[in-house]
């Protein structure tokens, strides 16, 4: 029995019709297990509060639903319904994200998902994971047309070993996709060690059917990917990859992809809405354009200006006296230190503005003067420093002078009195005279 014949793991969500309980699928997804979180809404007893009227007449029952009904925040619909109360989406409400992969016609609010990959999270570090995102071809698996296959490859057997039905191959000709599959060596043991470490998502820019067939080659048991299998018709944007469809969150996600563009795509998105505008930062005489900082800036989706507007969102700037700097107080922007778009790309996140302060210029003042007080004291400790070691020098030269004065006296005394004591042996003698004979 060829691959295609085998028994497939659990039925892909979204080939789910639409009665099947989304609640159910969603919670076992997040295994939110955790009874601090908010319950999921599909359960609207649990979403909104019991009434002091429940349980009496049928008429103020009637009344008290349809007041929840309009109280309903939708924060999701399958099939255009609104799980929650069962009335149809807005044609003008478009918002959210749509989650084919997770189930079938099914869109989420952006508070919703917050709230999921907030619940997510907590799951996550309570299990010591991160999130990892899988690209397909060229990264865990490499496929060929079977009519691409050389003679010369086919005498080797390559296209007959594929066709064999052996689970644990790294060779699979699927007939149905005209496709010939070979697993990288080792992914198997690859990705039993990576989930005990992470939760793993597979996202490729193939088709579903095609993203479907290769996670039953790597998953047969559906252990590692449940519900987690993103193909090219769940992307918001065509032709690009985008984290807005993963409900891990974006802070604890590492991506493995062979495709460099796809890391630039989501590096796009991390200053994605801001409008930054440079103040004393650049030095002059030089085009902002070309600084690292202003490329960096848009590197991570920022828009950069020379020019104030009511579009600007930030002021990046090392003063609060300039003109700029000013006008962004004024018109309450963000007023944040050039770090700040440094650690967002270091981090690959946005950072909290208030964590990247501006100093006031009254403080910046106050070190400038005290750097040069301290220069200044510097510089008189040193003087005085010299002055000392003049005035030591100085009291050496003149102690060693008055010693070679004192030394020179005592010798000249000594001479003296052998002159006084020759003096008086001479007349002593001339006294005395000769002696008798």
């Amino acid at each position: 029995m060829s691959l295609t014949e085998s028994p497939s793991p659990s039925p892909s969500p979204s080939s789910s019709s639409g009665s099947d309980d989304f609640a159910a699928l969603l919670a076992s997804e997040l295994e939110l297990a955790s009874g601090a979180d908010s319950a999921f809404p599909s359960d609207p007893s649990s979403a909104f509060p019991a009434t002091d009227d429940e349980g009496e007449d049928e008429d103020e029952d009637d009344d008290s639903e349809e007041l929840e009904v309009g109280a309903c925040p939708h924060l999701g619909y399958i099939n255009g319904l609104c799980y929650t109360c069962g009335n149809p989406q807005d044609e003008e409400d478009v918002s959210g994200v749509a989650l084919d992969y997770i189930h079938k016609g099914l869109r989420l609010g952006t508070s919703e998902i917050d709230r999921l990959r907030c619940a997510d999270l907590k799951n996550l570090l309570r299990e010591r994971k991160l999130v990892l995102i899988l690209d397909l071809d060229h990264t865990l698996i490499n496929s060929t047309k079977l009519q691409n296959i050389s003679s010369a490859e086919k005498d080797l057997g390559i296209q007959t070993a594929g066709s064999k039905d052996d689970p644990n191959g790294s060779i699979f000709a699927l007939e149905s996709m005209q496709l010939l599959t070979k697993l990288r060596p080792f992914v198997r043991e690859f990705l039993k060690e990576a989930s005990n470490m992470f939760e793993m998502y597979i996202y490729t820019m193939g088709d579903k059917a095609y993203a479907i067939e290769i996670a039953k080659l790597l998953d047969p048991s559906n252990i590692y990917f449940p519900l987690k299998v993103i193909s090219n018709s769940d992307c918001t944007q065509q032709h690009q990859k985008g984290l807005d469809v993963i409900l891990g969150a974006e802070s604890v996600a590492v991506i493995l992809d062979d495709t460099e563009f796809v890391i630039k795509a989501v590096r796009k998105e991390i200053l994605q809405g801001c409008k930054i505008v440079f103040s004393r930062v650049f030095p002059n005489n030089t085009r902002p354009q070309e600084q690292m900082i202003w490329k960096m800036a848009e590197y991570l989706g920022a828009v950069c200006s020379t020019d104030v507007d009511s579009s600007v969102t930030h002021v990046a700037t090392v003063d609060l006296g300039t003109e700029k700097a000013r006008w962004g107080v004024d018109n309450k922007k963000f007023l944040v230190h050039p770090r700040w778009i440094e650690a967002a790309n270091f981090r690959w996140h946005r950072q909290p503005e208030e964590d990247f302060p501006v100093t006031p210029p009254k403080e910046k003042s106050r070190e400038k003067d005290n750097a040069v007080a301290g220069k200044k004291k510097t510089s008189k400790d040193k003087e005085n420093a010299a002055a000392g070691q003049m005035e030591t020098r100085k009291d050496k030269e003149e102690n060693a002078v008055a010693s070679q004065k004192e030394t020179g006296n005592d010798e000249g005394n000594v001479a003296g009195q052998e002159k006084d004591d020759a003096k008086e042996n001479v007349v002593a003698t001339s006294t005395t005279g000769p002696a008798d004979s």
